[in-house]
């Protein structure tokens, strides 16, 4: 089963409006029953400010649907100024172990 990790920065000027928008997002798009969340969301302050990650497990058929999720939950963020996000997929081991032939 593959991973989704979302990695988010914002300065502290922004937070109470991150989190603020952040409440308003999951009552308005609710996590989906496809998306398992290992790490709901974890932050630390930094010398740039503030950053998050979330981790979430879905089946590799679920994929894409999750994604499509992820990047809307985003988007809400994107008038925000100062926020920055990405979105990156991971594979487990064994999967990648059998992508070069050795499972």
């Amino acid at each position: 089963m593959p991973y989704i990790v979302m990695f988010t920065w914002f300065p502290p000027s922004i937070v109470k409006t991150v989190a603020q928008r952040y409440l308003e997002t999951l009552k308005k798009l609710p996590v989906p029953s496809i998306i398992k969340r290992l790490v709901p969301v974890a932050t630390v302050a930094t010398k740039d400010g503030i950053e998050s990650m979330n981790v979430d497990e879905v089946k590799k058929e679920d994929l894409g649907e999750a994604m499509e999720y992820l990047s809307k939950f985003v988007m809400e963020f994107y008038d925000i100024e100062g926020f920055r996000c990405y979105i990156k997929s991971y594979s487990t081991i064994s999967e990648s172990l059998k992508y070069i032939g050795m499972s």
